[in-house]
């Protein structure tokens, strides 16, 4: 008995308006690290980048080095209303909004404390600024680019520490592991809309303050999981790569997921 060979799909995407040339691109915390890397590898491609900081003086080297292809707005993730502004004035400027970059976040030594030394303040800082903003930030950009008909890609900087949560930084992995569940759910909800969600889980990346934070680790006696990585420390032009790739056409497939970038630190 021969098996019932199934129908193709004919479901297709929905239309969409044409795109302008180089990519128009917000990346919160644009300026410096990790950041500073995705919006210059953005810039090599030939997109006009918006950066979004809670300090813009940070950007003024890019400003002068890219001229007009660089904004640099102020804002705090923290705030619900800066959020929604930075995306509609980032959408003004650039004339469209082609792709969200979540990278802003409360990081370091910042992120660390014992559980049990936790309160109300600490705990709804970072919330708001690395869970909350993020939601508001991409609920915006969700609905300006829908409303251009263009599509668009939203990426969420997440980290390692949503599959292996170290001890001492509870709440900031619980946040990034937020972010993963995140990606899968708005993937489904926006799809219909050509729009692609992704998350980048770096693992052990240089940042210019990682020597301090890594002696202030080991004094605490908390994890740390600096130098464990089989192909050593990462850069941060290593995620900036991995991001400008999920964003382009090239990765035109790729939705939902959480790319884990770690130099096979988790293997």
């Amino acid at each position: 008995m021969k098996a019932k060979r199934g129908k193709a799909s004919t479901k297709s995407s929905p239309p969409k308006a044409a795109r302008p040339p180089g990519l128009r691109v917000l990346v919160t915390g644009g300026a410096t690290n990790l950041g500073r890397a995705i919006t210059e590898r953005f810039l090599r491609d030939g997109a006009r980048v918006a950066i979004g900081q809670l300090d813009t003086a940070a950007a003024s080297d890019l400003l002068k080095l890219h001229g007009d292809r660089v904004i640099a707005l102020r804002f705090d993730q923290g705030s619900p209303n800066d959020c929604r502004a930075l995306v509609e004035e980032a959408t003004r400027r650039l004339g469209g909004l082609d792709v969200l970059v979540n990278n802003a976040a409360i990081t370091g030594m910042n992120t660390g404390r014992p559980f049990l030394d936790l309160d109300a303040a600490f705990i709804d800082r970072m919330l708001d600024v690395n869970l909350k903003g993020v939601i508001h930030l991409s609920v915006a950009a969700a609905r300006a680019m829908r409303t251009q008909g263009t599509g668009g890609v939203i990426v969420h900087i997440s980290s390692i520490t949503a599959f292996r949560p170290m001890r001492g930084l509870s709440i900031y992995s619980a946040a990034k592991g937020a972010l993963v569940n995140l990606t899968q759910s708005m993937a489904k909800e926006l799809g219909p809309f050509g729009i692609r969600v992704v998350a980048i889980a770096p693992g052990d990346i240089w940042t210019d303050n990682f020597e301090e934070v890594r002696k202030k680790r080991a004094a605490s006696g908390s994890d740390h999981l600096e130098g464990r990585a089989v192909l050593g420390q990462g850069q941060p032009t290593d995620i900036g790569e991995v991001v400008a790739f999920a964003a382009s056409s090239r990765g035109r497939y790729i939705t939902g997921t959480t790319i884990v970038v770690d130099g096979g630190l988790l293997a």
